[in-house]
């Protein structure tokens, strides 16, 4: 069946989108929720820094390992099926913090939750790409706008949850509603969800061993390791200079209502199937963040995180369109996203393990901004190979 016919036999888009959002505002807050509270959970579970970076780079992790197992999860769990499970991970792990804030009940829901995070990323790609086939960019970056500005409720909402909790880490727990609702609004909405019934030409297509598929993995998990880096650490980095937690949470707010605007504009203007213009652009506007995270963080700190993250959320949604160019069959181009997240999620993992190192060697965080300052003019080089004459032609001719 072709994607064309399978979007015609497919009712209520408008309530499928609503859907995809909802499940979206699902993907970040139980990462960027622990940033704004970071001295409390120290505090009270005795983790020192480089254990608390854990509570980031686990999920992360396991975002990459759930995608490299993407292929796995598509042909024995349908779409519907995993997508449910995987909400309901995500509320159980946000409902462990429930409990009193000790690091290994801490660190298991960062697990479990990363988990079913890293499900739901690698079902998605392929359900937009089947379903909107023809405004795969539009809706890709709706999704990430979602992604994002989940992300940034979680910081901002956080703290004012403790600050109006009769147990600050109770907070935490809440953040298992939003999982809720997304599954009551999926199970009705994706009966109709058509399952491609061709799914075995995947099997002829060689995705791990090309070089291509390396170098997105790359491309994408450095972009990452930046947001990941910061979503972990840019709270503790303002309450070190002596800013409030709550200003620091805003902080790092509104650096998320930039990804969202980022995730929304930039792939708006993707009219061509060259995308490394608006590449090129997104990776300008995290360098200049960076740098003035560097050199002046305590003037137009706003600007700075709002710029950055407009590069970063424009990035993310463009990252995933790139790899989706590859191929017209959706099957294999969700293979080639899948693998591109399961190599990116494990190297942006790293990034904020990385980040608490250079944190307890340094006294600061200016070497690893600049570290990330660095990686970005090296993603600037490396989007230049992105011709999509030169995609690999058995990804494209593959229908």
């Amino acid at each position: 069946m072709g994607t064309k016919t399978v979007m015609n036999k497919t009712p209520r888009f408008g309530l499928m989108l609503l859907v995809l959002v909802l499940m979206g505002l699902n993907m970040r807050p139980l990462l960027t929720s622990v940033g704004p509270l970071l001295p409390q959970l120290r505090a009270a579970s005795g983790m020192s820094f480089t254990v608390a970076a854990l509570l980031t780079a686990l999920p992360v992790v396991a975002m990459g390992g759930l995608a490299l197992a993407g292929s796995w999860i598509n042909t024995h769990i349908s779409e519907r099926n995993s997508v449910a499970l995987s909400l309901l991970m995500v509320a159980t792990g946000a409902l462990l913090r429930e409990l009193a804030p000790q690091s290994v009940v801490l660190l298991s829901s960062a697990l479990l939750g990363g988990i079913g995070i890293g499900i739901i990323q690698v079902v998605m790609p392929t359900v937009i790409k089947r379903l909107f086939h023809r405004r795969m960019p539009q809706v890709m970056g709706l999704w990430s706008a979602a992604l994002m500005g989940g992300g940034g409720l979680g910081a901002a909402l956080t703290p004012w949850l403790a600050a109006h909790s009769d147990v600050w880490h109770r907070s935490l727990a809440w953040w298992a509603l939003p999982a809720v609702i997304a599954l009551i609004g999926w199970w009705p909405n994706s009966k109709s969800l058509a399952q491609d019934e061709q799914k075995t030409a995947s099997t002829r297509v060689r995705i791990t061993f090309h070089p291509r598929a390396w170098t997105l993995g790359l491309y994408f998990g450095v972009i990452n390791g930046g947001y990941a880096s910061l979503i972990a650490w840019l709270p503790p980095y303002y309450i070190q200079l002596g800013t409030s937690a709550q200003f620091s949470g805003t902080l790092l707010a509104l650096m998320t209502v930039g990804q969202t605007a980022g995730a929304l504009i930039l792939p708006m203007l993707a009219r061509r199937q060259d995308r490394r213009f608006l590449l090129m652009l997104a990776l300008l506007l995290q360098m200049i963040g960076f740098c003035g995270f560097i050199a002046a963080p305590l003037h137009m700190s706003i600007f700075w995180a709002v710029i950055c993250g407009f590069g970063l959320g424009g990035a993310f949604p463009l990252c995933l369109v790139l790899a989706l160019d590859h191929a017209s069959h959706p099957v294999i181009a969700g293979r080639l996203v899948a693998f591109m997240q399961g190599i990116g999620f494990i190297i942006a993992g790293l990034s904020p393990y990385l980040s608490g190192v250079l944190r307890s060697l340094s006294g600061n965080y200016l070497m690893d901004w600049t570290f990330h300052a660095f990686c970005v003019a090296g993603l600037m080089l490396l989007t230049l190979r992105f011709v999509p004459a030169h995609y690999p032609p058995e990804w494209i001719e593959k229908i």
